[in-house]
């Protein structure tokens, strides 16, 4: 993981958690643990474009 990669996790994790990460994010842990506490997105809803 760089180094921008890796502040946009951090900066991800302190948007979920409100801290920041408490040890050094490796990619997969810490995706699996952040889709674990993101709220579920709304349904997409199909919509003509001309509506």
């Amino acid at each position: 993981m760089d180094y921008d990669e890796r502040q946009a996790w951090i900066a991800l994790w302190i948007a979920v958690f409100g801290e920041p990460p408490p040890v050094e994010p490796e990619r997969e842990p810490t995706a699996r643990i952040l889709v674990q506490h993101l709220p579920p997105s709304p349904p997409y809803e199909v919509r003509s474009r001309t509506e």
